[in-house]
């Protein structure tokens, strides 16, 4: 919401900031209620004290203190209330003696039973006592003061309390509440309606024991939901006692001053009113009973009514307004007159009246402002002023979420509307853990809207939602990220050469050498690059060029950190498989899956090594096709590379030869070398393991074909049996065919005996067995 320069704001903790809140929230406070603080600061033994607005009764604790917990004792909030059952209309079931029903309305209460006082009926099974509210109103709370106490020594009454629009008497509204226990003169009973309960009748019924007297010194009826006198507009020369509310408007009776018809309407135009210019049979009673109460059977009880009869149909009235009279309340049907008032004399029922005449009159307002709304717990308003038409806004402290209406706006009948919000406390629970990883609080609370950042060791990356938020479900909204480790990119192909990788990938750590495809280029720029924490890596890759193009090239010399990272990865042994036949390869993008040899540190805790699943390379010796083992090792092999284990085993009878010339010294084989290429040597092995035919496959096979030939035999020898037979039994018999295409015209079928060997075809006629 926009606010002007006058807007501030609003808090009923006297503008206290609340994001310096440390140990408590602000503890809430009800309608048309202020609280006043004993710090500027709310923390722990701070004490809010809660003031209602005039017109309005204070019930609870009045004073609240902030704990070490950060929760405020007493833990309910107070309400701030009005009576709307005071001068209002009672009645009950039977009078003893003086003991009207009228005593429990009117404002004052005793201690000890007094007929002067106090409400009471006759000895009956079942007394009642109502009072009707002439309105209905939300009723949150009735608190009643006895007279008598009921009902002998240690017998218990039985007190039903019930709120409603229907008939008192039959019982049949809705319970507020039902008490059964020890009543004493003068103790208060205090029933609270939960929830509140709407209704126009509250009435008080004695269930048991039977044969009791119902004595009441004073009932209340209070509500949050009803209009002060005090926001009606108040005048010097406006006498005690002279206003009343009803239904969100205010009624000033003015019995001091008769005027005329046109004159009582522009006294009230002048203060901001109007005559009565509506009605409903509510409205009647309500007007009714204020006018009973104030003139009793005073003959001189006369009041104007915003009501004349229509100059152009005598028979319609009007209101002043300008809207037709649909309802009405005639005392008697005619008259002449053209205005009309409130006849005392006929019960307060309209009468048509001379407009000259002098009477009392009654202006009618509406409120100033709605006062001021309830803030929930944990809760900011935020509000320009309380007029007519103006809006507040609602907004929950952190790790709060709104439930409810954000805003409200104040209403013509002095309340604002929708109900008020509660702002609830939410937290998630812990966040999971991720291994590699850590997570850290924004705000260092798991509250509602707060966020969890997950992080990852060095040498991880995040995969997934790196930060996550507490959602309404009290749950974070997605599942937790991982932390895989990081990677280089892949390494750049340099023309005329290949690389090889220390490792299975280009996880960081990783050595990439590069070699030329053969003796006739020459490598230039550093032999072997590495992958670093940062995902890069740590130098520019070499190229390959022709040996007498860069014969004095500086390039052609090794410096002195190619030489360390030499020495630092120690893998004196690497196998090349030989291939069966030429193949053209282009770039290829495959890498072995697992490394060749034994897991060795390095000086910079890099690690190389065999892999388990080694095998002994080949050397050729002379012809090609000759292959026999390798009797011994050609040099001094060191035996620590060899360790056995459990994971990586060699037989020591396998020889293994070291690689000579432009040396190989990592595990995985990047990209196989063109012809030509200054490879190591082989080692040939004459026993090397080659296809062998499946022996059972092929037993199988011939087995299924046999059976396959045994079943067509046997097939072709009964088709064979089955038809010599037919023609043993119908020597002579013809068989019957259909030519689908005969070159006559209008032949279409044929017989062919079979009988002799003489059969011929006869085309043309239909006969029986034996026709020739």
């Amino acid at each position: 919401m926009v606010c002007n320069t006058k807007c501030f704001v609003w808090m009923l903790s006297l503008l206290l900031n609340l994001n310096q809140v440390f140990a408590c929230g602000y503890p809430g406070s009800p309608s048309h209620s202020s609280v006043v603080f004993s710090k500027s600061v709310i923390a722990t033994g701070t004490v809010a004290s809660y003031v209602c607005e005039d017109g309005f009764e204070l019930l609870g604790p009045s004073r609240r203190t902030c704990t070490d917990n950060g929760t405020w004792i007493p833990r309910g909030i107070p309400f701030c209330v009005m009576n709307v059952g005071a001068g209002k209309a009672p009645m009950q079931s039977s009078i003893s003696s003086s003991g009207v029903p009228q005593k429990a309305v009117d404002g004052s209460t005793s201690s000890f039973f007094s007929l002067e006082t106090c409400a009471k009926t006759e000895v009956e099974r079942t007394p009642w006592w109502y009072v009707n509210l002439l309105e209905p109103y939300l009723v949150q709370l009735v608190r009643l003061d006895f007279g008598q106490s009921c009902c002998g020594k240690n017998k218990p009454a039985t007190i039903v309390v019930r709120v409603g629009n229907n008939r008192p008497d039959l019982g049949a509204n809705p319970i507020c509440n039902k008490f059964t226990g020890m009543i004493e003169e003068g103790r208060p009973l205090f029933l609270p309606c939960s929830p509140p309960m709407p209704g126009a009748f509250v009435s008080v019924h004695l269930e048991g024991p039977p044969g009791q007297s119902l004595s009441i010194c004073e009932a209340f009826v209070y509500t949050d939901q009803a209009l002060p006198i005090e926001r009606c507009p108040q005048f010097r020369d406006q006498e005690p006692g002279s206003t009343a509310t009803y239904n969100g408007k205010c009624y000033l009776f003015y019995n001091q001053q008769p005027l005329n018809f046109d004159e009582a309407q522009e006294f009230c135009q002048s203060r901001g009113g109007s005559l009565v210019d509506e009605t409903s049979p509510a409205l009647q009673g309500f007007l009714s009973w204020e006018l009973w109460r104030r003139h009793r059977g005073d003959p001189n009880g006369q009041y104007w009514m915003g009501a004349f009869r229509d100059s152009e149909d005598k028979s319609n009235w009007k209101w002043l307004s300008g809207k037709d009279v649909t309802v009405s309340f005639w005392n008697l049907p005619g008259g002449n007159d053209d205005c009309a008032r409130f006849d005392g004399t006929k019960g307060w029922l309209w009468s048509d009246t001379n407009c000259n005449l002098k009477l009392h009159f009654i202006c009618q307002h509406k409120p100033s402002s709605c006062g001021r709304p309830e803030q929930p717990p944990n809760a900011t308003v935020i509000v320009d002023d309380f007029n007519i038409g103006s809006k507040i806004e609602y907004k929950c402290d952190n790790g709060h979420l709104l439930i409810g209406p954000s805003e409200r706006t104040c209403m013509a009948n002095g309340f604002f509307d929708e109900f008020p919000p509660v702002c609830k406390h939410l937290q998630c629970g812990l966040p999971a853990r991720i291994p590699n990883g850590v997570y850290r609080f924004s705000n260092g609370s798991r509250d509602y809207l707060s966020t969890v950042s997950y992080e990852c060791n060095p040498g991880y990356v995040l995969v997934g939602r790196g930060d996550l938020i507490c959602d309404v479900d009290e749950r974070w909204n997605g599942p937790p990220p991982r932390c895989d480790p990081a990677f280089c990119l892949e390494p750049a192909d340099i023309p005329n050469g290949f690389f090889t990788l220390s490792t299975n990938s280009t996880v960081i750590g990783t050595i990439v050498s590069y070699f030329c495809s053969g003796p006739q280029y020459k490598l230039v720029g550093p032999k072997r690059i590495r992958c670093l924490k940062t995902g890069l890596y740590n130098r520019d890759p070499p190229y390959c060029e022709e040996a007498e193009s860069i014969t004095n090239s500086p390039g052609n010399t090794v410096d002195r950190n190619d030489q360390d990272m030499m020495e630092a990865v120690d893998i004196p042994y690497s196998y090349f498989p030989p291939p069966e036949r030429p193949e053209i390869r282009t770039r290829p993008r495959h890498r072995t899956k697992k490394p060749l040899l034994n897991k060795e540190i390095d000086n910079e805790g890099q690690q190389t090594g065999l892999d388990p699943n080694f095998r002994p390379p080949y050397q050729e010796r002379g012809d090609a096709r000759e292959r026999r083992p390798s009797s011994e090792l050609p040099i001094n092999i060191d035996r620590r590379l060899l360790r056995k284990g459990p994971y990586n085993r060699m037989d020591d009878d396998i020889p293994v030869v070291p690689v000579t010339g432009n040396n190989i010294d990592t595990a995985n084989i990047r990209n196989q070398a063109p012809p030509n290429a200054n490879e190591p040597k082989r080692v040939e092995i004459d026993d090397m393991q080659t296809g062998k035919l499946n022996l059972g496959g092929i037993i199988a096979l011939g087995i299924f074909g046999g059976f396959v030939f045994l079943a067509a035999v046997v097939t072709t020898a009964v088709i064979i049996a089955k038809s010599c037979k037919r023609v043993k039994e119908n020597p002579s018999g013809g068989k019957w065919y259909t030519v689908l295409a005969l070159p006559f015209p209008d032949q279409t079928t044929g017989k062919r005996l079979v009988g002799s060997l003489k059969a011929k075809h006869v085309a043309g006629q239909f006969s029986g067995r034996g026709d020739n």
